[in-house]
């Protein structure tokens, strides 16, 4: 038997813009949130910049947050070897908004998930969609969910969906819409114990592409390799001396890797992930938007998608908001607004992606640094 469960807005994916979004949209509608995982696995860990404070604070969470210690360490600064030899250093100690954050991904989102919960929003988790059919001022959503004794079917009438189920772009994808991809590019990454003193992130330039680490909560550390997948040593995903041999490779990274971390069974390789940039051709439609990465996808080196994420979700609440749900030519200047909103972010991004990746001129016949200097494009429709 298929139980129907009714809602206003029913968003799919429950990670940082699915969150902040339902948040947000709850002071105004009924929402449902819908993930496929029961709760958020490990991810990267990731800067949070000081800007993320205004939409905490609007949501009524900063206070909260910065008490759990547990998710997050101040970012002081990052300090970076690109475009030379040279070791810089940008701090964030006299940005208004303050230091930002490094955070324990995972944490972070389970945490946002926490507060959905305590904040009376309906959730279902775990779930998977499997079909969605249009109607004149809505969708009928039909799930598959997970429950301790057998798996239940569930269908969900409302008049708007949020896709923010990341760069699977789930219902987008069900709707038959594509997504323009720029580049190949993965994240190679590890964890490991962290004893020295050093408390900044850093970025560093190789020839094969680039490193990133940063302390993390826990007395802990990631460091991760970002190049494209058809560069990527052979085996080097599952090799990790090969992966630390390779990072002493690098001279901002030797200190960082103690000789023989790498049996000593505090530092593990946790394999590869998606990282690159990429965009669906069309991010709303008729009663529906895409949010986070579902829209669009950054490149890491941008530090900025989990607040592009936030962002505008709480862009597309504030429409929805004022316009409501229930006129038909509302839904469109919604849909309208949305769509111009993340064009612009993108031609914003990509701007930026360009000016910082021709900074880097060491090794011209790299094809790494080749494929990201020969000024691609990608335009929503």
């Amino acid at each position: 038997m298929t139980q129907v469960k009714h809602c206003q807005i029913a968003i799919i994916g429950a990670g940082v813009a699915g969150c902040i979004a339902a948040l947000a949209l709850s002071r105004h509608f009924q929402v449902v949130l819908i993930d496929k995982q029961p709760a958020c696995p490990d991810k990267v860990g990731e800067c949070l910049p000081p800007a993320a404070a205004r939409i905490l604070r609007n949501l009524n969470l900063l206070k909260d947050f910065e008490q759990r210690q547990d998710l997050h360490l101040p970012h002081y600064s990052m300090q970076s070897r690109w475009g030379s030899e040279q070791n810089l250093i940008n701090d964030n100690l006299s940005n208004p908004d303050g230091l930002g954050w490094q955070l324990n991904r995972a944490g972070f989102e389970n945490w946002l998930r926490e507060q959905v919960i305590a904040h009376d929003v309906d959730t279902l988790w775990p779930a998977r969609l499997l079909d969605a059919q249009p109607g004149s001022d809505g969708w009928l959503l039909y799930l598959a969910a997970q429950t301790q004794a057998a798996q239940q079917s569930i269908a969900i009438p409302c008049h708007f969906v949020i896709d923010a189920t990341g760069r699977h772009s789930a219902f987008a994808t069900k709707l038959g819409l594509k997504r323009t991809v720029l580049d190949k590019q993965i994240a190679l990454w590890a964890s490991l114990d962290c004893g020295i003193k050093n408390q900044l992130a850093c970025i560093e330039a190789s020839e094969q592409g680039w490193w990133y680490s940063a302390r993390l909560p826990a007395q802990r550390r990631v460091l991760a390799l970002q190049t494209d997948s058809d560069l990527l040593n052979k085996g080097l995903q599952h090799d990790l001396p090969q992966f630390c041999s390779l990072a002493r490779t690098q001279p901002g990274l030797k200190t960082l890797l103690p000789q023989g971390i790498e049996h000593s069974g505090t530092m593990q390789l946790h394999g590869v992930v998606s990282a690159n940039s990429t965009c669906l051709t069309q991010a709303a439609g008729h009663r529906w938007a895409a949010l986070g990465d579902a829209a669009c996808s950054f490149d890491p080196l941008s530090s900025q998608g989990m607040f592009n994420a936030m962002a505008t979700a709480m862009q597309l609440a504030n429409s929805l908001g004022e316009y409501g749900l229930c006129d038909a030519d509302a839904a469109i200047e919604v849909t309208r607004l949305h769509q111009a909103q993340i064009k612009s972010v993108w031609q914003h991004y990509l701007s930026h992606r360009a000016h910082y990746y021709a900074q880097e001129r060491r090794w011209p016949d790299s094809p790494y640094w080749q494929r990201r200097q020969a000024h691609k494009n990608a335009e929503f429709s």
